[in-house]
């Protein structure tokens, strides 16, 4: 054995999920939404979320270990400030459903090495597209809120000005076209996803006061042809559940639905040409091979050969920070 080596990080990386799984069952108890109310000590805590009180104790020092909630001299349990923005239901920040999708998604990850050795998924992405309402519910209120975030920032380098029909492919809960419609004057937005999602995407756009201008329509990217012409085309966070096959067969059809000026955006979680960073994409590109049987992170290079093949040139490309994480494209139709 080498002596100069330490091991640490291993341990570190091993055991990883328990700050996760401590974080994710303070939300699904309501911990942080408790403590909103007040400070308050374990047994009090406990007696609030319907919990042990000697566990709930413990889970209370891993909060207060992970700096997610603070603990003072009397022994009462307050939230942090990050806590309190974030993680308490009913505050325009909340994370929860966000943060309960990937509950759901936590045990598939322990078959890592059965996905990577057979190529297969464990689990049928069905089941958060549709076919198992529950989910499918965490899976799109959990995407909204996410895209609240992500996609506020998204949208800041969206530029639809004089635009009027958008096709949001792959919509999902609709929140981006909510928001683009909501900062450009005379646009409206199609949402195209699955009936099980978009069910759920008519109320989130009814929420945001956007039904007026965004509409939700049932839709499969595998089988259906646009339903209707457009000049600008958005795709976002749709892409890194395909492989390039299937991206490019997208491209074409949404390219055969655009206007001769149509602009299209590409926003997602995009690798580096080498394919081997950012640290973030590698790990979400795992993610979603454990997913979906065709799930693979693309490259900006790949995107901007695809988009040229169907008739479009790259006219920027613009990287946005931790967290977001996301890259956005925007093309032009070549004259």
């Amino acid at each position: 054995m080498n002596a100069s080596l330490d091991p640490a990080p291993l341990i570190e990386l091993a055991t990883a999920y328990w700050g996760s799984a401590t974080l994710i069952a303070a939300v699904r108890l309501g911990i942080f939404g408790h403590l909103a109310k007040g400070p308050a000590s374990a047994a009090e805590v406990a007696d609030r979320a319907d919990a042990d009180p000697i566990a709930c104790d413990t889970l209370l020092a891993g909060l207060v270990a992970l700096g997610l909630v603070t603990k003072d001299s009397a022994g009462r349990f307050a939230n942090a400030a990050l806590s309190d923005a974030f993680l308490v239901e009913g505050r325009p920040g909340y994370l929860g459903p966000a943060l309960s999708y990937n509950r759901d998604i936590y045990p598939l990850w322990a078959d890592l090495d059965r996905v990577v050795r057979t190529g297969e998924v464990i689990d049928a992405p069905d089941r958060y597209l549709g076919d198992d309402a529950a989910r499918t519910r965490n899976f799109v209120q959990g995407m909204h809120h996410r895209a609240l975030g992500v996609g506020r920032a998204v949208a800041q380098v969206i530029d639809l000005t004089g635009r009027t029909h958008l096709a949001d492919v792959g919509g999902g809960p609709g929140t981006y076209s909510a928001l683009l419609c909501q900062q450009t004057p005379g646009l409206t937005a199609q949402v195209l996803d699955l009936p099980g999602v978009v069910a759920i995407a008519r109320q989130i756009v009814a929420d945001m006061g956007a039904a007026d201008r965004v509409t939700c329509t049932a839709f499969d990217y595998y089988r259906d042809a646009l339903p209707g012409r457009y000049d600008a085309a958005l795709i976002s966070g749709v892409l890194h559940r395909e492989q390039p096959e299937q991206v490019q067969a997208m491209l074409r059809a949404v390219a055969d639905a655009l206007e001769p000026d149509a602009v299209f955006y590409l926003s997602d979680v995009m690798l580096d040409d080498d394919r081997t960073g950012p640290l973030f994409a590698t790990m979400f590109a795992l993610n979603m091979r454990v997913l979906a049987h065709d799930g693979r992170c693309h490259t900006v290079a790949e995107q901007t050969a695809w988009l040229k093949d169907v008739g479009f040139d790259v006219t920027a490309v613009t990287r946005l920070p931790a967290p977001i994480h996301y890259t956005v494209i925007r093309a032009e139709r070549r004259a």
